[in-house]
């Protein structure tokens, strides 16, 4: 009851009632059955106390021993079989992919298990998904880098993983990443796969954008400083690299454009207020992007508004409001002209929807296109920016995300530019390049800037 009043108007509820159940909880505390992990697994509510209550249920299933089956000479009914199952790997793919999106190590992990698949075929698919989520947080931001190039043919291995569970969502759900928006569970099933399917992919080449981010600022500070300083630096950004990162903006804008039509069209999408952390995610990816290459603005900030747009329609409160206000911050100190207001109508019938330039789409650097790109001064001039694009009212056309053809691969004759860090003159690993820890409105001294 307390987590279906949050998608109504009796939503206060919602706390009143957790309290109860929090309270009367209190005698189970040692206690340790499918019961008790179920009804942990239930309040999980806010970030920090759903990794609280993810640890507790994930104890209580070790000590049970869930993760192993039931000894065949042990009489159980196939339901309660099924029961555990089911109970298990959902707990599994909680704890993976919120340990994964948090930053945190989890507390699972796959070769302690001995248990059977659920035969719930949504609950597979997200074992499956979750088995590819464990890969990036070991190989991506669970080791040292000391080489950019290795790390991008990592995430790359990943990316073609991620790529397999498609055919896995079109056996489990009947429909593909690409399929038209469902109403009913099947939506809110096809939502929960796609957003976590891009999110993976987002969080997986998301260090290539930070690392060109960086790369940029220091290639500007360059300008100042004497050419002995930066004779031995590359000036030009491999074509591998601008790949990498256009991964990481694509899967954000696949996932705005999913969130945002899927909302308009399903309101149980819309009441899942867990939403709006994809959109804050995505959106400060394509606001980080627009930062350090103003020329791309104009693509990006359609979408920036969409997402604001899009929140701003779900029940107010946080963390939906504070997200809200973090993005408007964030847009005013970069230019106080791109500042977002609600766009409560629809002009002439017509939305403008956000395009992807040539560039983005093919992966190459924005100063070889010819392509319509606007510039700050006139960007903050044009009166179409005025117009806050709503939820979109079809779909755009987004390209596939595809591994891009390269220069050279593993084998050829040709060699890629790689990226150490002695040759940046950096003195962090690679793995911790992280969105969130570089992108703040107050830096502090000490602090790296991006």
């Amino acid at each position: 009851m307390a987590c279906t009043s949050l998608g109504t108007d009796h939503f206060a509820w919602g706390d009143i009632l957790f309290e109860r159940v929090k309270a009367s909880m209190t005698a189970f505390d040692d206690v340790v059955n499918l019961q008790t992990i179920q009804v942990s697994m239930l309040m999980i509510s806010r970030p920090n106390s759903a990794f609280l209550h993810l640890g507790t249920a994930t104890r209580k299933a070790l000590a049970a021993g869930m993760h192993k089956d039931v000894p065949d000479d042990i009489d159980q009914s196939p339901a309660n079989l099924e029961e555990r199952r089911v109970t298990f790997w959902s707990l599994y793919a909680y704890e993976t992919w919120f340990c994964f999106h948090a930053g945190r190590p989890s507390s699972l992990s796959l070769k302690d298990v001995a248990i059977d698949m659920a035969q719930n075929p949504f609950i597979r698919l997200l074992a499956e998904l979750c088995k590819t989520i464990t890969r990036s947080s070991d190989q991506i931001y669970g080791q040292r880098h000391e080489s950019l190039l290795h790390m991008w043919k990592v995430a790359r291995s990943i990316a073609d993983d991620l790529r397999g569970h498609e055919a896995h969502m079109r056996q489990a759900l009947g429909i593909g990443l690409d399929s038209g928006i469902q109403t009913g569970s099947l939506g809110v099933q096809q939502t929960i796969f796609t957003t976590l399917y891009y999110h993976t992919m987002l969080l997986t080449f998301r260090p290539f954008l930070i690392f060109r981010g960086h790369w940029r600022r220091d290639l500007k500070m360059s300008l100042n400083r004497s050419k002995e300083i930066t004779a031995n630096r590359p000036t030009e950004t491999p074509s591998w690299l601008n790949e990498a990162c256009n991964h990481a903006t694509t899967a954000a804008q696949k996932t705005l454009h999913h969130l945002c039509e899927a909302s308009r069209l399903n309101d149980l999408v819309l009441q899942l207020r867990y939403h709006g952390y994809f959109m804050g995610s995505s959106t400060f990816t394509l606001i980080y992007e627009f930062i350090h290459n103003p020329n791309v603005t104009s693509t990006y900030l359609p979408w920036v508004y969409a997402a604001m747009q899009n929140l701003s329609s779900m029940r107010a409160g946080d963390p939906i409001i504070s997200t809200i206000s973090a993005l408007q911050t964030v847009l005013c100190k970069i230019n106080p002209s791109y500042g977002w207001s609600p766009y409560e109508s629809i002009v002439g019938g017509q939305l403008a929807q956000p395009e992807l330039t040539t560039a983005t789409q093919q992966g190459l650097p924005q100063d070889r296109t010819t392509s319509s790109i606007l510039n700050d001064a006139t960007m903050s001039q044009n009166p179409s920016f005025g117009y806050r694009p709503d939820m979109p009212v079809s779909p755009w056309n987004l390209p596939q995300l595809e591994i891009p053809e390269t220069g050279g691969s593993v084998g050829s004759g040709e060699e890629l530019l790689d990226f150490t860090q002695a040759d940046m003159g950096w003195d962090f690993d690679f793995s911790t390049m992280d969105l969130e820890a570089f992108f703040s409105v107050y830096q502090s001294n000490d602090a790296p800037t991006f």
